[in-house]
């Protein structure tokens, strides 16, 4: 299966990938290729399995799409996430400084009022009652009613500060536990996607089995017919040749034996021919990986997604990117497609993707066994990092980190 079939291969709901499994679970139990000891398949049995099996190709194909979408979604669920927690722990380190200023602003000015108190304008006011300059204890109370007065509105404006991001702090435990549940919930539609493209890559696989039993027979019957009338036409040869030959004194023959050859070999990477050194040094870095399976999720040698190659391979260039097809199409600057180079991104969002406006990212190669319109990709569950050709279905638009 090919990658860029999926957006011509995508059919509409999960039930329907459940019925068409589910059918071809029906129809095993009725096909019954013929065995080797029975007679020769036809090309109907064949081709009854072949459609069977195209039909469970078809099946696996929307299920893979559904975790390419469902993987898309948990990454930029997984953001989300980390960003509100981000912002919910700045929050509460804030509050936790208003609550240690509050409490030494109190202790500051009861501090300062008795030590006014005690050396300066207390004594005075004191003073002023002993000597009879004041006709009461009017002036020792007016001024500690002014320090009361200051303390409490320091105080109440300290507490208005603390409750305020009080507020905000529970609001961002709010949406952090919504992000956290966003998460929990990609993460099962992904699990059952992948659950279901396993019950069908399961019996796909029976289904083949059976095909490559049927064509193998019907193979193996048709050269030994062949075989037969090889032999046929051999021994009729020499009869006629004998024959030829009594009739002759002399007789001529010879022969000749010849042969042909061929040369295989496999893609070497070529040095991209590009004017950015950082894409040049992401593609190099990114053929590093091919033949690293696909995996959900995944940013290392055991296994990596679209976005997990393409963040690894600008990685090695100096590049920091998100784990996210949407999030390195937002953190790209967009080019045309004519202004391509190696180690450029190119983004997709494919009909049935959902929500998110990228769902799939691959890097630009320009040099390679499709030639200038070879890509490189972690494509889907049961692929290996590899080049493939250049495709337009789904395409949503070119980025250079």
């Amino acid at each position: 299966m090919i990658w860029w079939q999926r957006s011509s291969g995508r059919l509409v709901a999960l039930t329907v990938a459940v019925t068409m499994a589910t059918s071809s679970i029906a129809v095993l139990g009725m096909s019954a290729p013929a065995s080797a000891s029975g007679p020769t398949p036809t090309p109907g049995q064949i081709s009854q399995l072949q459609q069977e099996a195209n039909a469970l190709a078809a099946t696996l194909t929307i299920d893979q799409n559904k975790i390419q979408a469902a993987s898309e979604a948990y990454d930029e669920a997984v953001i989300t996430l980390g960003a509100d927690r981000t912002k919910l722990r700045r929050t509460r380190a804030a509050l936790a400084v208003l609550h240690e200023n509050l409490l030494q602003a109190m202790a500051n000015l009861r501090n300062a009022a008795i030590d006014a108190y005690v050396s300066d304008n207390g004594a005075d006011a004191a003073f002023a009652v002993i000597d009879g300059t004041a006709s009461d204890a009017g002036s020792i109370a007016a001024y500690a009613g002014s320090v009361s007065d200051q303390l409490q509105n320091a105080e109440t404006a300290i507490v208005i500060a603390k409750d305020r991001v009080a507020a905000e702090a529970a609001v961002q435990t709010t949406q952090e536990r919504a992000a956290a549940a966003t998460v929990a919930t990609e993460a099962k539609a992904r699990n059952t996607a992948v659950t279901e493209t396993a019950q069908v890559t399961k019996i796909l696989a029976q289904v083949k089995g059976r095909l490559g039993t049927l064509i193998l027979e019907r193979q193996r019957a048709l050269a030994a017919a062949a075989a037969a009338a090889a032999l046929r036409r051999e021994r009729a040869a020499a009869a006629a040749a004998a024959a030829a030959a009594a009739k002759k004194k002399q007789g001529e023959g010879g022969g000749s034996q010849g042969g042909s050859g061929g040369t295989t070999g496999a893609y070497q990477p070529l040095v991209p021919a590009g004017s950015n050194a950082a894409g040049n040094a992401a593609v190099k870095a990114g053929e590093t990986y091919i033949g690293v399976p696909y995996l959900w999720g995944g940013a290392s040698r055991a296994g990596v997604d679209c976005s997990g190659l393409t963040m690894l391979a600008w990685a090695a260039a100096g590049v920091s990117l998100e784990h996210g097809a949407t999030a390195q199409y937002a953190e790209s600057t967009h080019i045309s497609p004519s202004q391509i180079e190696p180690g450029d991104l190119i983004f997709y969002h494919f009909s049935n993707d959902g929500p998110w406006p990228i769902t799939h990212v691959a890097m630009y190669v320009g040099s390679g066994p499709f030639g200038t319109q070879t890509i490189l990709q972690a494509a889907e569950t049961g692929t290996k990092v590899g080049f493939y050709a250049m495709y337009w279905a789904g395409f949503v638009g070119v980025g250079r980190p």
